[in-house]
Order: structure tokens, then C-alpha cells, then sequence
């Protein structure tokens, strides 16, 4: 217990101070965004949050001794895409080549692991799904692309990727702490305590709207390279602690959100990665909430699906049910952001009744 007490908040120091590092750096050689479009912040922001909870990952783990030898590959891996993650904030790299980038590093991460998705577990109630090679290695690579970009997606208003990311974290270590999984639910907890110093500056709840740092492309696309490596460890090793329907619990908001919006743009004629403001964070804005609002709106509607997935596979819901549920909740969300403009209206309308009433 005190070792992880050490590590967590070494973890926890070193991020802060390498923020605090970074902050005139970031200014001096231009690693900024600017208020211009869809972008309306106030000011220059240094954009160094995912280099900073990098280095505070990188530093503690490799200071205290790596837990498991695949963390060395995690390093690697992690590293990679921080650095794509910068020349992508610097330069606004094509869609293709971070593509082809964020493939490579998913090959390169099935090979440190040893690991791909080839069960999908029991979902029809007849046996587990398995994938053999020729499509399980595939499907791993669209799966590590989609959880990269599910979480660079989202990252739209302060402290959103960071809470969401650590709803996940929370849930996987949980999971892997119960399931036997000790040596990997290390790096989840160290990931969260990463992220602390990083909300803190974020949100502004510290240097008094001076020190105000954004994740960066660098830092959301590390988030997704950690949420899907934790979770094909959790649910595809010999030693697996949950099965892979909870996965889709535990990141339920950022999946639904990048599938529905991607949905809507390809049926628009749009690319599916073409930047707009359709996003679940956007529309609860358009609904009146302010950015912090929204924020524990958002937090707390994933935290209850993460409930959910964890609550399920501790009761061990069969796994058909556990995602005809999922379906259902997809189903739900896609439709009201279908119909998001009524539902607008028609709440916009009610409250204007609500306030004629009791003036």
C-alpha cells in the first residue's frame, strides 16, 4: 500500500512539474491554439497537456520499475503517438497519415503484447465468437484506430477527455483489481493520478486563468491508445478479468458519441472526420448549460453506463443481454441526436412557458 501511495503521487508531482515547465516553452516555440472558428476560447492556450501526463507516466514508471514487461511497449507505443499527436497540433497532419501512423503503432502494439481481439465472448448465447487471424488482426487495428479517435473526437470542451478517460480508468482498474489483473491495473491508476494536475490547470482551478492548458491531439489520441490497450489486456489475455461486451460500457460516451456523428456525416455526404459541432458537449450547450455544466453532465451520464457494464459483469449478465442493452442505449442516443433540434425547441419552448408562469 505504500509503494502505491509513492508511486501515485510521484506520478501526480512530476506531471504537475513538468506542466509547469512546459507552459513558457509551449509559448516560446508556438505550441499554441489560437481562437479561430469552431475555436472559441479566450487567448493562446498551450496545448501540452498530453505531453505532460506522458512524461508523468513515462518518468514514474520507469523511476519504480516497470510493473509488466509489455509496459515497456506501452512507452513505446505511447510515446509514438505523442509525438504524432505534436506535428498533428503543429502542422494538421492529413486524416491519411495519422491514420496510417496510428495502424502502424497497432501493429506494433499486438506484437508487445502478444495480443489481438480474437473473442467477442458469449454473445448469442451458443459458445464464444472467436476470430482467427486472418479477421481478428484486422479488427484489432480498427479497434485501436476507432478508440484513438473516439477520444480525440470528444475532446471539445474543458476537462472532457481527461474526466471521461478517467471514468474508464477507474472502471478497468477496479475490474483488473478484482479479476487478479494487479501488475496491469498499475498503469490505469497511474494514468488517472497523470491526469489530476492536468484538470486542475485545464480547468482553471489553478493560476488564476494563467496557467490554462489544453490536452492537445497529442494527449487525447494517448488516452485512446491507453483505453484500448488496457482493455484488450482486461479482456483478451490468458488472464483476462472482464468480458469484452463491459468494454463497451466502460467507454460507452465516447463510442456512441464518434459512431453517431459519423453516422450522420457519411449519410450527409460528409467525411466521417470532417470537424463540426454536433457533438453530444456541443448540444447540451445549444440546451442552455454552460461548458462546466456540461462537463458533469457528460461525466455523470458515463459514469452510470460504466455502473452499468461494471455491475453486469459482476452479476454476470449474460453477455447477449448485457449487449442488446448496449444496442438499445445506442439506438437512443442516435435518435435524440437525430431529433436534437426538436427536442431543443420544444425544451426551449417549455422553459419559456415555465418562466411566464411564475413571473
Amino acid at each position: 500500500m505504500y509503494e502505491h501511495i509513492l508511486l501515485f503521487s510521484t506520478t501526480f508531482m512530476i506531471t504537475l512539474l513538468v506542466i509547469n515547465l512546459m507552459i513558457p516553452v509551449a509559448h516560446k516555440i508556438g505550441l499554441l491554439d489560437k481562437p479561430a472558428g469552431r475555436k472559441q476560447h479566450v487567448g493562446a492556450v498551450p496545448l501540452i497537456g498530453g505531453i505532460s501526463v506522458y512524461c508523468g507516466v513515462a518518468l514514474t514508471l520507469s523511476w519504480f520499475g516497470l510493473p509488466h514487461d509489455t509496459h515497456w511497449y506501452y512507452l513505446l507505443c505511447g510515446g509514438t503517438i505523442v509525438v504524432l499527436g505534436v506535428f498533428d497540433d503543429f502542422f494538421d497532419l492529413s486524416v491519411k497519415l495519422r491514420l496510417v501512423v496510428q495502424a502502424i503503432i497497432a501493429c506494433v502494439m499486438m506484437y508487445g503484447l502478444k495480443l489481438y481481439v480474437g473473442d467477442l465472448g458469449d454473445l448469442f448465447g451458443h459458445g464464444h465468437l472467436t476470430l482467427g487471424y486472418i479477421v481478428g488482426i484486422p479488427f484489432t487495428i480498427i479497434a485501436v484506430i476507432a478508440a484513438i479517435n473516439a477520444f480525440n473526437m470528444i475532446d471539445g470542451i474543458d476537462g472532457l477527455a481527461g474526466s471521461l478517460s478517467a471514468v474508464t480508468f477507474i472502471s478497468v482498474t477496479l475490474m483488473m483489481g478484482v479479476g487478479g489483473q494487479l501488475d496491469y491495473a498499475v498503469l490505469p491508476m497511474v494514468l488517472v493520478f497523470a491526469l489530476i494536475p492536468y484538470l486542475l490547470f485545464n480547468l482553471d482551478l489553478v493560476g488564476k486563468g494563467k496557467g490554462k492548458i489544453f490536452m492537445g491531439d497529442a494527449g487525447s489520441m494517448l488516452i485512446g491508445l491507453t483505453v484500448i490497450w488496457l482493455l484488450i489486456i482486461g479482456t483478451q489475455s490468458e488472464s483476462a478479468s472482464f468480458r469484452p461486451v463491459t468494454a463497451l460500457w466502460i467507454i460507452a460516451v465516447p463510442l456512441m458519441d464518434m459512431v453517431a456523428i459519423m453516422i450522420r456525416r457519411v449519410r450527409k455526404g460528409q467525411s466521417p472526420f470532417m470537424a463540426d459541432r454536433e457533438h453530444l458537449h456541443h448540444i447540451f450547450l445549444r440546451l442552455g448549460l454552460n461548458s462546466r455544466q456540461a462537463l458533469v453532465a457528460i461525466a455523470t451520464l458515463a459514469s452510470m453506463l460504466a455502473t452499468i457494464g461494471v455491475i453486469g459483469e459482476y452479476l454476470m449478465v449474460p453477455d447477449g443481454v448485457m449487449l442488446l442493452l448496449f444496442l438499445a442505449a445506442f439506438v437512443v442516443y442516435s435518435m435524440t441526436l437525430q431529433y436534437i433540434w426538436r427536442i431543443t425547441r420544444y425544451i426551449k419552448r417549455y422553459k419559456a412557458k415555465h418562466r411566464a408562469k411564475h413571473r
